[in-house]
C-alpha cells in the first residue's frame, strides 16, 4: 500500500525534527540527566512537530535499548508499536472527540492508577488538548497536579491561550516555532532526491512559502506536485496546483497599480477573471510581490524572485511598495465576505492608483522649492544666497466703460496722496543675533553662520522630531558670540521640553557649527495684550463729555490719521476689499484711509 511522504518521512528521533532547537536540547539534557517531569504542554503552530516529538519522548522514555547518547533505537517492540500507535501503556487521545467530562473520567482518571502492563511509564498523548470543555479541564486538573510516579501526561495545542491556566501552571511548556523556508526546501530537496522527483528550485520556494512554516504541508504538497506533473514538479504545475494566478498576470497588475494606469489595470484584472484565477489569491499574490519587492530594493531578500527584482528596479519607491504592500490586507479582508469578490477586488485596486504613492518624492520637489528660493545654489563665505521676494502683482478693479446710462454713476477713485511721515530711528540692535518663531530678525550684527546653523537644526527636526521641531518655532532665540545661544518663551511647557532635549539639541549644533554650542533657556515675559480703542460711535456715545473733548483738544496730533473717504463703487469694487468682504461677512459701512 502507497504510503504519503509525510508519514513516510515523518522524523524518528529529535535529530530528524527541524527547527526546534530549544526543545530538541531540553528534552535530551532531561532524559539524560532523569529529570522527567509528569506533565509537558507544547504549542506551536500546525505541522512542525509537537506530535511527532511527543512520539519520539514516549519511544525514549519506553525504548529497552537505548542508544549511548540517550536516543531510542527505533527496533524494540516499544519503539515500533509506538511509532504504529498500537502501544497499549502510549495512548494517544484525540481531545476533540473526548470533550466531555465522562469520556475524561472513563479514559484517564478511572484508569492512571492502573500500572503499565509492559514498559516502563504509562504515557497519555492528548493532541489538541484546547478543544476539551471547562468540565474536563476541572476533572482532569488534580491528575495533572499529582499523577502516579509511572504516569507521563503529553498535551499538545494549537491555541494555548484557550488552555485555563490551571493546567498550563502545571506543565512543562515548549513553544514550537514555524519553521523557516530554508530547512523546508532543504528537507524538500532530500525527499525528491530519495523519490527520484525531478524538481525546480523555484517550485520548492513556492511549496515552502505556500506551507506557512509546517513541514507535513510542504510534503503533502509535494506529493500532490508529483501526482499533478507525472514525476516532475515546476513552477507552473505547482503554482496552478495551488491556485495562484500567472506570475505575468500579476506582475502586469503591479505595475498598472505603480503607474496609476487605470486601462492597463483593468484590462490586467479583466485577463485574470477570464482565466478564472480566485480573485482572493490573486490579491494575496499582488500582496506578496509588492512585499517581496520592498524587500529586494531594501537588500534583504536576495533570492527574491526575477519578478520582484524587476519590480524593485523599476525605479519605485520602496516606501510606496511596502504601504501598497499593507493597504492590501485589509483589502483582502473586505473581499472575503462579499458576493461579487471580482468587482470588489478590481474597485478596491482602483482606489489605490488613486491614492498618493510617493510621499518622498513630493517632500524633495518641496525642499527643492524651499531652496530655489535663493538667488544662488552655493554659499559664498559660509553665507547662503540672499533670498528673493517673489513680486505679487497686485490686482487692478476694472469699472465698466461709461455710457450715457451710467456715467453719472461711474465716478473715478483718486486717493490723496499720503503724507510721507519721517521714521524713527530704529534701536541699536543688541549684542546676539535674535530669531523670532525660528526666522531670524536682520540686525547689523547678525551672524548668517548661525542662521543657517538653525535652520539646518529645524530641518533635521522637521524630519525627526516633529513635536519638538514646533516647539522650536514658537520661541526666541538669541545667538551670542561666545557660543552661548538663550532659547527664551513665557511658555513653561515649551521651555521644559527645549530642557529635556538640550542634549540632543546641543550635539546637533556642534555637528552643524563644528564648535561646541550651548543652550541657555531663560522665562520671557508674557506680551501685554493687544487693546484696541474704541471711536465714541462704536463705543455707544452720541458725542464725547466736556472733559474728553477738551483732553482731546490738548493732546498733539499723532503721527497717523484716519482721513474719511467717501464711499464709492470704485473702492467697493477693490479686489481686496472683495476679499475682506468674503472673509467677514456683512455691510461696508464706512472707508477710511491712514494718513
Amino acid at each position: 500500500m502507497y504510503q504519503n511522504l509525510a508519514v513516510k518521512y515523518r522524523p524518528k528521533d529529535l535529530d530528524e525534527v527541524l527547527g526546534q532547537a530549544s526543545v530538541k536540547t531540553t528534552i535530551e539534557n532531561a532524559v539524560k540527566l532523569g529529570r522527567i517531569a509528569h506533565a509537558y504542554l507544547l504549542f506551536g503552530p500546525r505541522g512542525c512537530g509537537k506530535t511527532t516529538i511527543a512520539r519520539i519522548l514516549a519511544k525514549t522514555l519506553n525504548c529497552r535499548a537505548l542508544t549511548d547518547d540517550g536516543k531510542p533505537c527505533n527496533k524494540c517492540s516499544s519503539c515500533t508499536e509506538i511509532a504504529e500507535s498500537k502501544s497499549l501503556d502510549v495512548l494517544e487521545i484525540d481531545a476533540a472527540s473526548h470533550t466531555q467530562v465522562d469520556k475524561v473520567r472513563e479514559v484517564i482518571i478511572e484508569n492512571v492508577g492502573f500500572a503499565p502492563s509492559r514498559d516502563k511509564y504509562k504515557i497519555y498523548i492528548l493532541d489538541e488538548v484546547h478543544m476539551l470543555s471547562n468540565s474536563a479541564f476541572n476533572a482532569l486538573l488534580k491528575t495533572v497536579e499529582e499523577p502516579p510516579a509511572h504516569v507521563v501526561f503529553i498535551m499538545a495545542t494549537t491555541e494555548q491561550s484557550k488552555v485555563p491556566v490551571t493546567i498550563v501552571s502545571r506543565c512543562q511548556g515548549f513553544r514550537f516555532r514555524p519553521i523557516p523556508e530554508d530547512e523546508i526546501i532543504k528537507r524538500l530537496t532530500h525527499v525528491a532526491s530519495k523519490e527520484k522527483l525531478k524538481t525546480e528550485p523555484e517550485a520548492l520556494r513556492l511549496i515552502a512559502r505556500a506551507s506557512g512554516g509546517a513541514m507535513r504541508d510542504a510534503l503533502t504538497m509535494l506529493d500532490r506536485g508529483a501526482s499533478f506533473s507525472g514525476g516532475a514538479v515546476t513552477a507552473s504545475s505547482v503554482s496552478e496546483l495551488l491556485g495562484h494566478a500567472r506570475e505575468d498576470l500579476v506582475v502586469s497588475v503591479a505595475r498598472a497599480v505603480l503607474n496609476r494606469d487605470a486601462a492597463a489595470l483593468h484590462a490586467s484584472f479583466e485577463k485574470l477573471n477570464g482565466e478564472g484565477y480566485d480573485p482572493l489569491v490573486a490579491l494575496r499574490d499582488l500582496r506578496n510581490l509588492f512585499s517581496e519587492a520592498f524587500f529586494a530594493a531594501q537588500g534583504f531578500a536576495p533570492s527574491a524572485s526575477p519578478a520582484a527584482k524587476d519590480l524593485a528596479a523599476s525605479g519605485a519607491a520602496p516606501a510606496a511598495l511596502a504601504k501598497l504592500s499593507r493597504k492590501l490586507n485589509p483589502v483582502l479582508e473586505e473581499i472575503r465576505f462579499s458576493d461579487m469578490q471580482a468587482v470588489a477586488a478590481e474597485i478596491a485596486l482602483f482606489t489605490l492608483i488613486e491614492a498618493p504613492l510617493d510621499l518622498e518624492n513630493l517632500v524633495r520637489r518641496l525642499e527643492a522649492v524651499e531652496g530655489a528660493e535663493y538667488t544662488g545654489d552655493t554659499m559664498r563665505n559660509g553665507v547662503p544666497g540672499e533670498k528673493k521676494s517673489p513680486e505679487i502683482a497686485r490686482p487692478v478693479a476694472v469699472l465698466p466703460a461709461p455710457t450715457a446710462d451710467n456715467a453719472a454713476l461711474i465716478r473715478p477713485f483718486s486717493p490723496a496722496p499720503a503724507a510721507v511721515q519721517p521714521q524713527a530711528p530704529r534701536p541699536a540692535a543688541s549684542a546676539g543675533d535674535t530669531m523670532r518663531h525660528g526666522v531670524p530678525v536682520p540686525s547689523p550684527s547678525c551672524a548668517a553662520d548661525h542662521a543657517a546653523a538653525w535652520k539646518t537644526l529645524l530641518g533635521q527636526l522637521s524630519r525627526n522630531k516633529p513635536l519638538l521641531y514646533n516647539i522650536m518655532l514658537s520661541v526666541r532665540v538669541t545667538f551670542g558670540s561666545d557660543g552661548l545661544w538663550k532659547v527664551s518663551s513665557d511658555n513653561k511647557y515649551n521651555l521644559d521640553n527645549v530642557d529635556r532635549n538640550k542634549a540632543d539639541l546641543e550635539a546637533r549644533l556642534e555637528s552643524i557649527c563644528g564648535s561646541k554650542v550651548v543652550i541657555k533657556t531663560e522665562k520671557a515675559a508674557a506680551p501685554p495684550p493687544h487693546v484696541e480703542e474704541l471711536s465714541n460711535e462704536e463705543a455707544g456715545q452720541d458725542e464725547p463729555p466736556a472733559e474728553a473733548a477738551a483732553a482731546a483738544a490738548a493732546r498733539p496730533p499723532s503721527g497717523t490719521q484716519w482721513v474719511d473717504l467717501e464711499p464709492g463703487d470704485a473702492v467697493e469694487s477693490d479686489p481686496e476689499i472683495k476679499k475682506l468682504a468674503k472673509v467677514f461677512h456683512g455691510k461696508i459701512t464706512s472707508i477710511k484711509k491712514l494718513k
